[in-house]
Parts: structure tokens; sequence; C-alpha cells
């Protein structure tokens, strides 16, 4: 059976929390929730999620502060890579331009459209699973270079031995025929 994909909600209103349960778990997602930046911290240690949607604006810890400890801090090295879709109500384009250069691979004002964001959802879940696939063959291909250039090093350096044993047989066999 196939592994859901596991989406943190964080937000500081329970109603999205709620909402955003509700409708994503009825499409197939597993939902894991947190009501502040502290908290998710904690989550996305513990659950390791696909994805994370994510409030700029929360007590606590801010959206932005979390995203910028996950993208940057050695401490989250390992969660780095956990795409992130930011709400928010700002919707200034600075911020929006913050928000991609901390590493939010979207972001979305409020008030939203479910459809446009489970379209996003999906856009963004799409793009890592292309990314893993784009790793895998890279490692691949550096494994295949790596064995390659072994069996050019063992056949340069075979090389002469062997002659040399081919010569030896050879003398061998004429010195049996002489015989």
């Amino acid at each position: 059976m196939d592994k859901k994909t596991k989406i943190l909600i964080v937000d500081d209103e329970p109603i999205n929390l709620d909402f955003f349960d509700v409708m994503l778990s009825k499409l197939g997602f597993e939902v894991v929730k947190a009501e502040d930046g502290e908290e998710a911290l904690e989550k996305i240690k513990d659950e390791e999620p696909d994805l994370i949607i994510l409030d700029n604006i929360m007590p606590k810890m801010s959206g932005w502060k979390l995203t910028k400890l996950l993208k940057r801090s050695e401490e989250y090295a390992d969660y780095r890579d956990i795409p992130v879709i930011m709400f928010s109500a700002m919707d200034d384009v600075k911020d929006k331009i913050e928000g991609f250069e901390l590493g939010v691979e979207d972001y979305i004002t409020k008030p939203f459209n479910f459809s446009e964001v489970l379209a996003r959802i999906r856009a963004v879940l799409r793009s890592r699973e292309l990314s893993r696939q784009v790793v895998l063959k890279e490692r691949k291909i550096a494994s295949i270079e790596s064995l390659n250039q072994s069996l050019i090093y063992f056949t340069q350096h075979l090389k002469e031995p062997v002659v040399n044993l081919q010569k030896r047989v050879e003398t061998l066999d004429n010195g049996s025929q002489e015989a």
C-alpha cells in the first residue's frame, strides 16, 4: 500500500487547522497540525512531513522565523528540503519576495480558494518528486562514472602484466615444441 503524503499545517487559528484537516484528510492526505512555530519545529522532527503549509503571522514564532530556521539552521539541515507553502494576509510584493528568498516554494495570500490551494499543493509535491528523481539519476550517473573510471584504471594497469604473461606462455610453448 502506498504511503500517504503527510502535510503539516501550522496556523494559530483553530478554524483553519480544522478546515485543512477535514479537507485534506478527505482527499487522502495525512494531516499533522501545529498551532505555532515552536510546536511546528517539534512536529517536523517527530513526523518528518512531506510538505508544510505555514501561516506567517503567529504567536511565539512567526512563519518567517520558522522558515529561516528550517532552511538555514544546521540543527534542521535534515529537514531543509521539506517544501513550504506560506499563507499570509500580507499581499505586498515585498512580503512575497521575502518569503521566496527565505526558501518557500509557494506563497498564497488570504483569503484563498481551496481548489487553488489544492492545485498548488499538488504542484509543489510534483516538483519535489521530480527533484528527488533527478537526484537519484545523478547518483546513478556518478556511480556509473566511478565504475567506468575503475574499469579504465584496472584495464590500463592489467594490460602490461597480461602481455608479459602471454610472452612467457609463448616462450614456454616454443620451448616445449623444440624439445
